[in-house]
């Protein structure tokens, strides 16, 4: 069964990007490129999870068969994706140089440009899916503590990401720092890996603390507490522009530690059944959930529809409306590919290389099933929106 609240969170998340891409100007488009730090934090929670549930059940983390089964969920939808652009690209009598299809391909196109500009959080995320496990393995190597070996990830994170932070300040705060040098900072692996590790952090509290967050907020003024600042911090996106020295810099760790607040309060805190809402709110809560089950695919196809329907989306009257065709439009063809290439990827995918992690239930507290419908026993495959995520 699907976690329902973190298949809403992606689909927050993929909305502010489908936004940010899009074609009306305002809130939405300033502020839509955010989602791919919440798609981030949702990562480092997720995919650490996987790896802590493994080692829970099996004292051990096997490398081979998360590297095998990450592939699988990344590698089939995007190569797809790319493999169309270059046939379109062809059809088009477009040549585009080697060097750029190299950059997809191997997942460096975050360093350098290549063929899409949305493509950079993938291979940020693409790196964090390595390095992850190789660090998380050292870990168990070198601890003494055989039932959590991961204790020093809260501390290695107040190393990092300070150290992220004065990358980006370093960079950012440069004289010749100019608005099209924004790349510079958003795009590299080592300037937004804290955002992923964060939610490490938050995945590793949730395995091997699981009473401290609830605990914290089993008191009400300490949920007020929590939901004032997880606003505070999130305000940022509407204070300054994305491309502003300040957001670039200190924002970015602001963004992140807000996501990471409402990650922990959709998670921990009591949300109203949906049932308590009527028909009309289940319905809703769940065509959200639908779409961010499919927010990986809806994610990688939208710059292309956008893209190559931009002649025609123009030519439509009011814009509001080219942007309500072009979002119907992501949405319905990412799903189409997802069920085309996605999901026939990971049945198969689950018949050669079963999950033995054996994870545990995100959602579930202290062994009481929270609140909210549709909360329960996960797959590997339904806790993970891989790739992000686009940011």
């Amino acid at each position: 069964m699907r976690n329902k609240r973190l298949d809403i969170l992606r689909c927050v998340a993929v909305l502010l990007v489908l936004g940010r891409h899009g074609l009306v100007e305002g809130v939405w488009k300033e502020t839509g490129w955010a989602g791919l730090d919440l798609f981030f934090v949702l990562s480092g929670f997720l995919i650490s999870g996987l790896l802590f549930s493994e080692y829970k059940r099996n004292g051990r983390i096997g490398m081979r068969r998360f590297f095998i089964r990450r592939g699988m969920k990344i590698y089939p939808a995007f190569y797809v994706m790319l493999l169309t652009t270059f046939l379109v690209a062809e059809a088009y009598g477009v040549h585009v140089p080697l060097g750029p299809w190299l950059r997809e391909i191997f997942f460096v196109q975050n360093y350098k440009h290549a063929i899409w500009r949305h493509t950079w959080s993938l291979a940020v995320e693409e790196h964090f899916y390595i390095l992850l496990p190789l660090f998380l393995l050292v870990l168990t190597k070198v601890s003494r503590k055989r039932a959590d070996p991961f204790g020093a990830i809260p501390v290695v994170f107040c190393i990092l990401a300070p150290l992220a932070l004065l990358m980006r300040v370093v960079t950012a705060y440069q004289p010749v720092f100019e608005f099209e040098d924004a790349p510079r900072v958003l795009f590299p692996t080592h300037m937004r890996v804290d955002a992923l590790f964060f939610g490490v952090v938050l995945g590793y509290l949730h395995h091997f603390r699981p009473a401290l967050v609830p605990g914290l907020l089993r008191n009400r003024r300490n949920r007020l507490l929590a939901a004032l600042l997880t606003c505070l911090l999130l305000s940022c996106l509407l204070a300054t522009y994305a491309e502003s020295r300040f957001m670039l810099s200190f924002g970015l760790t602001l963004l992140y530690l807000g996501f990471g607040g409402a990650l922990v309060l959709f998670l921990y805190t009591e949300l109203p059944a949906a049932a308590s809402w009527g028909r009309l709110g289940e319905k809703v809560g769940n065509a959200l959930a639908g779409v961010g089950k499919y927010s990986y695919s809806i994610y990688l196809w939208h710059v292309p529809i956008v893209t190559h329907g931009l002649p025609a989306l123009h030519a439509m009257s009011p814009v509001p409306l080219a942007q309500a065709v072009y979002v119907a439009l992501s949405i319905g063809v990412g799903i189409a590919m997802a069920r085309l290439v996605e999901i026939p990827a990971l049945a198969l995918r689950d018949r050669l290389f079963p999950s033995v992690s054996g994870a545990a239930a995100v959602g579930q507290v202290h062994g009481v099933e929270p609140p909210m419908a549709g909360m329960g026993q996960e797959r590997e495959e339904e806790v993970v929106a891989g790739g992000v995520r686009g940011r």
